[in-house]
């Protein structure tokens, strides 16, 4: 698919390079294979070095400061060395910007624990309740593995690590949610992000199982404080993107961008694989492909972006690869329940209205 094909006719250059989120996927390496990741075409390399390096001196070169860097995989505890060493430098180039690490968190240890302290990490954990939820979409996980990730996750929490989860919510296991987020509290989790599993086999009749789910259990004052809200009390300006760089050295412009085939990965990289130079006429792509979403306003909800994501993804692998209706239905949805909530003062009531 030539690219000129998928950029909107509404076209506004825009040359200012700021940065949202940005991610490091270290490793295509993970001891699970769950049926609804996204890194669906891993060939078990790791980032080189030579890239990351690259990918923070254009952080510095363009002055660009992530509000959050996250690092993640494949699962990142199987390239320790190099967890540690991308830490450390983004401690001294982006000293203000948040760290946060995404894990399967079965093969953390107390020596682990003691450095992202020490580092001020954040630590996000891929759990979607209890044991039996959990194992049956999460393929390499059983009872004995998944009781030495709880273990974990109450050492991290014991030690004062900020702690959240992600709970993928495949269809046949809405029923589910209100005991899972439960479970998931009492492990000491502050924050529960409950997301629709990708790739699954959502309906009309599930997504409003889940949209009325969900509804009931956001109302409850209990969840209140648990859910993540957090992309949604975010507004984003033109101009500013996602960057996210993946193994070997691809640099694209979000979290979604994970799903690319190998082609696409290569043709839509940000920079020059061997060079290591931004590519002007991929950034123009990128900026005009989000540029459409904003119209006259000055900003939109980090969700929104997210969403056209999932829509540019689909453009590029010629297909409903994400099957991206079904999931930006929800994705919207929760957008709208959490911006109701995030602009609520305090003392209001309970009751979230929301339209759709």
């Amino acid at each position: 698919m030539e690219r000129s094909d998928i950029l909107s006719p509404r076209i506004k250059s825009m040359r200012k390079f700021d940065v949202h989120y940005a991610w490091i996927y270290l490793t295509e390496r993970c001891n699970l294979n769950c049926e609804y990741c996204y890194f669906q075409h891993r060939q078990g390399r790791d980032a080189s070095p030579e890239a990351v390096q690259r990918f923070f001196q254009l952080l510095d070169k363009e002055r660009a400061v992530p509000s959050t860097l996250i690092v993640s995989g494949g699962e990142v505890f199987l390239a320790q060395d190099m967890l540690w060493n991308v830490l450390e430098k983004a401690r001294r180039h982006v000293p203000n910007t948040r760290l946060h690490v995404q894990t399967n968190g079965t093969l953390i240890d107390a020596g682990s624990v003691e450095r992202l302290r020490r580092l001020a990490v954040s630590l996000e954990f891929g759990i979607d309740g209890g044991c039996e939820q959990t194992i049956r979409r999460r393929r390499g996980m059983t009872p004995e593995i998944f009781q030495r990730l709880t273990a974990n996750i109450r050492m991290c929490v014991e030690s004062g690590i900020p702690c959240s989860c992600t709970m993928a919510v495949h269809p046949e296991d809405i029923k589910y949610m209100s005991e899972s987020i439960d479970f998931l509290c009492q492990l000491g989790l502050s924050r529960v992000d409950v997301t629709p599993a990708a790739f699954m086999p959502w309906t009309r009749e599930s997504i409003r199982h889940f949209k009325k789910t969900y509804l009931s259990l956001v109302r409850q004052t209990r969840f209140r404080n648990v859910f993540y809200m957090r992309d949604d009390a975010d507004w984003i300006a033109p101009g500013t993107m996602d960057l996210s760089l993946h193994p070997p050295g691809y640099l694209l412009a979000g979290d979604p961008f994970l799903c690319l085939a190998e082609k696409q990965r290569a043709e839509f990289s940000l920079w020059d694989a061997a060079g290591g130079f931004v590519k002007p006429e991929i950034l123009s792509f990128y900026q005009d492909a989000y540029y459409h979403m904003y119209n006259e306003k000055d900003r939109v909800p980090y969700r929104a972006y997210v969403c056209r994501s999932f829509d540019v993804v689909n453009m590029m692998m010629g297909q409903e690869y994400l099957n991206n209706r079904e999931m930006n239905l929800m994705m919207r949805f929760l957008t709208r329940v959490h911006t109701a909530l995030n602009f609520r003062t305090p003392g209001e009531g309970n009751e979230v209205r929301v339209a759709g």
